[in-house]
């Protein structure tokens, strides 16, 4: 097989990954129902989600968008923050549930999940409607110094290394639910951030001098390893969920 058809393959593989995490999360949320595990794991359903999302807004790409496909780059990185948002603090939640010294229901209002879920679908609409309105802006931001040094890449491998730190200090203060699905879920954050600074090195800062399709081929890995290892860890939490 030829580059570009793996880059496909690659794209497929790790898309379907997400769909399958976010499905599984879904039920397990469900079954867990009106309860603070509930309200818990429905913050990591939204996170995993807007992954997918991410996936099917790179395939309508910059012709469908009618921008450019720099822009299209800067689009699904806003996705990509708003996505770690939502890990964070279902993992922050998950660590204080697990942890002895903290209360059980401390900063979890059971139902409040679903007011943010609905800020987020909301923010994610505005993303797919407003790209070629908000063109010259991206375009402003992408030929300026901070555009041309990469921050977009940069905050998003600085931010997902952050969560990934965070949840690997915090896994002995963790639950048996927590401790099941922690191991995969820092492996699918590091994966990401390594992806990240894999963009921040080649595409914007220039270190190695390689093709976009090499460049593109090796991301591919990572969001494989990601999406797999975040859909292993959903499933795990389904195991939990069995009535």
């Amino acid at each position: 097989m030829n580059m570009e058809t793996l880059i496909t393959l690659g794209y497929w593989v790790s898309s379907l990954g997400f769909l399958v995490a976010s499905i599984i999360t879904m039920l397990a949320v469900r079954k867990f129902g009106k309860s603070t595990l509930g309200s818990i794991f429905f913050y990591l359903f939204v996170g995993t989600g807007i992954f997918f999302v991410i996936t099917i807004f790179q395939k309508l790409g910059a012709d469908f968008f009618k921008i450019s496909h720099e822009s299209v780059d800067i689009w699904w990185h806003l996705m990509f923050y708003l996505a770690l948002v939502f890990y964070y603090y279902g993992l922050k939640f998950l660590v204080g549930l697990g942890s002895a010294e903290t209360d059980s229901s401390q900063g979890i209002k059971i139902g409040k999940e679903k007011t943010w879920g609905i800020v987020a679908l909301l923010l994610l609409v505005i993303i797919f409607i407003i790209p070629s309105w908000a063109e010259p802006i991206i375009n402003t931001y992408e030929s300026s110094p901070v555009g041309q040094l990469g921050l977009h890449h940069f905050l998003a491998f600085i931010l997902s290394g952050v969560v990934g730190s965070y949840l690997f200090n915090a896994k002995k203060n963790l639950g048996l639910i927590g401790k099941a699905i922690a191991n995969p879920m820092i492996i699918a954050i590091w994966a990401l951030s390594i992806q990240h600074l894999w963009e921040l090195l080649t595409e914007s800062w220039k270190v190695f001098e390689i093709t976009g399709d090499n460049i593109e081929g090796v991301e591919k890995i990572f969001l494989i390893i990601a999406s797999v290892s975040i859909a292993y860890a959903a499933w795990r939490l389904k195991s939990f969920a069995k009535v």
